[in-house]
């Protein structure tokens, strides 16, 4: 069973007690978070509520004024989350900067807090379920790309630590979910959303991918991410404005998938024609193939074009025709399970243990 998000559907629905009387006070950055999941605009989320004006609305939300139970109830079943829900008082909204997820510059600006917003609400998935269930701790060496640390010789050390074999990398998901990192498939993503790493306030990374994206593209992005996660993350306080992040969890995504000493005696006088084999093999893309021969010096400019063109002509400039093998997330099956399982939890308790 793969456990994907689904943004229409939340998560932490029916776990409120309804017997049992709240004596927080209401977290206005809950209204904004819910809001924002649902992809709304206070006015879009006014139109058709009875008893909350836009201008009322807005001064709740920014903590101006107290919001009233009958107005609470309706913004809830409004926004389709508990009432308990906006009770929280943990600070769930990671900044900006903290995103580092690839995304192109043209994605609307509604899209992308509706997309911020549902971070924050992964976040908050995880928060409450490793509250009652331990996974394996993060055990990977955080390297900073400086001098002699290149992209690709981190990457290769990663191999050589991950104890990857020769060849190409089977089972990635599982490397990574062994060594404490949550891989998670966010349904109905944005097109121009491939991927991000979401850290929670206990420090677990979370690589949140487009589950709509074929397999070969997902490889690779998990791979970038996973540099991010490495060489970025953990030293961005160091070097805030560093501006080659990107290219350099390319360079490392390459290396790591397609290793140079492995690779390059494939990749001279590339054909066209050779793709597909080399594909099966390597489970990565034609176009990261092509790229990759470009890079390591395998094939001139001209070849790279006329291989890129080749591409679009066949139509596999986007989508390739055939796909690669991928393994699926476990990680956060097995935290379900646990619950049920080992702890005993009915659907009822496990709800509510979602707080």
């Amino acid at each position: 069973m793969l456990l994907i998000w689904r943004p229409h559907l939340s998560i932490f629905y029916n776990y409120e007690n309804k017997n049992r009387k709240i004596h927080m006070n209401i977290n206005p950055q809950m209204m904004s978070l819910a809001r924002e999941a649902r992809g709304l605009s206070q006015a879009e989320l006014i139109a058709g509520l009875k008893t909350i004006s836009q201008a009322t609305y807005s001064r709740i939300e920014k903590g101006i004024v107290e919001i009233q139970t009958d107005q609470l109830k309706e913004l809830a079943d409004r926004l389709d989350y508990p009432e308990s829900f906006f009770y929280r008082q943990n600070n769930y909204v990671t900044s900006y900067q903290e995103y580092l997820y690839r995304k192109k510059s043209t994605m609307p600006k509604k899209q992308q807090v509706k997309l911020e917003a549902t971070f924050s609400m992964i976040r908050m998935l995880f928060e409450d379920l490793l509250m009652e269930v331990e996974i394996p701790d993060f055990s990977l060496p955080q390297i900073e790309i400086e001098h002699t640390n290149t992209p690709e010789v981190i990457a290769n050390k990663i191999r050589q630590y991950l104890g990857v074999p020769k060849g190409p990398i089977i089972d990635l998901i599982g490397l990574l979910e062994n060594r404490g990192i949550v891989v998670y498939f966010l349904e109905d993503a944005p097109d121009k959303f491939d991927g991000t790493t979401v850290i929670t306030n206990s420090g677990l990374n979370i690589i949140v991918l487009n589950a709509d994206m074929p397999n070969y593209r997902i490889k690779f992005t998990i791979a970038h991410e996973l540099c991010h996660i490495i060489a970025h993350i953990p030293f961005s306080n160091e070097n805030p404005f560093k501006t080659d992040i990107e290219a350099e969890a390319n360079r490392f995504a390459a290396e790591l998938l397609m290793p140079e000493e492995q690779i390059k005696p494939e990749l001279f006088g590339l054909y066209y024609s050779s793709l597909d084999d080399i594909k099966g093999y390597w489970k990565v893309s034609k176009s990261s193939i092509i790229y990759r021969a470009k890079a390591l010096g395998c094939i001139d400019t001209n070849r790279y074009i006329y291989l890129m063109t080749e591409l679009s002509r066949y139509n596999e400039r986007r989508n390739e025709r055939s796909d690669v093998d991928l393994d699926s997330p476990k990680l956060l099956t097995l935290i379900v399970n646990t619950f049920y399982d080992e702890l005993g939890y009915t659907d009822e308790e496990f709800l509510k243990a979602l707080r």
